[in-house]
């Protein structure tokens, strides 16, 4: 459905909703069929290997507010030279099967991007360490979290959070790298790609489930 609507990638959510291996793996293995592009959130970093094998497209490693936890993320993601993810040469499902040993290893750091998501206004301080590393691809925010760590749970759209929300967009374009950011409406896309945002998330599958019923429901009232 993702396909047909026009999507062109989707995030599987693997945080706060734990699938079995056998159901990722079919998620994943039907978004490469079609050719769309699929990104998972993980809840443990242990799962970057097994998730890699599948054939997934990105990883996102949530709550990474920390120098730290992103080069974990990055020794697991990336081969050498940058990090130091194990070598499976004749794995079907990342796509490098046969390639020469050079050509693996770069081809094979491309094919995977890691998206760090930035939810804490800690990270503030040391936010150029964190999003100036090699291996970082892109960079998303959390506004939900954000306004938890500033003190003001629930208030996303806080000027204080969108603050936060803009130093991450004008630190990743400084980078080099590629902000994603969440959004809500047509209008407020524009706005975002007005400061140089190119990739946005827009919904979740219940929300647009529950609207596309409440619409169709009320077309009968």
């Amino acid at each position: 459905m993702a396909k047909d609507a026009g999507f062109d990638y989707i995030r599987i959510d693997n945080e706060y909703i734990p699938f079995d291996p056998a159901k990722l793996a079919e998620l994943i293995r039907t978004a490469n069929h079609l050719d769309l592009m699929a990104f998972v959130r993980i809840s443990r970093m242990e799962d970057i290997v097994s998730l890699i094998s599948f054939g997934v497209n990105g990883i996102i490693v949530p709550d990474c507010n920390t120098v730290e936890r992103a080069k974990e993320a990055i020794e697991r993601i990336k081969y050498a030279p940058i990090g130091s993810r194990g070598m499976n040469p004749g794995c079907r499902a990342a796509h490098l099967a046969g390639m020469p040993g050079r050509e693996y290893l770069r081809k094979g750091n491309d094919y995977v991007s890691l998206t760090i998501q930035i939810e804490d206004i800690k990270a503030a301080d040391y936010i150029d360490d964190l999003i100036s590393l090699e291996g970082v691809d892109m960079v998303s925010s959390g506004r939900n979290d954000i306004s938890q760590s500033l003190g003001i749970p629930g208030e996303a759209t806080h000027p204080k959070v969108l603050e936060m929300e803009d130093l991450i967009i004008r630190k990743s374009l400084q980078y080099g790298k590629t902000p994603v950011i969440l959004v809500s409406s047509k209008e407020e896309m524009d706005a975002f790609i007005n400061k140089g945002v190119k990739v946005f998330t827009v919904a979740n599958d219940e929300v647009l489930l529950r609207g596309a019923m409440k619409r169709h429901i009320a077309s009968f009232l």
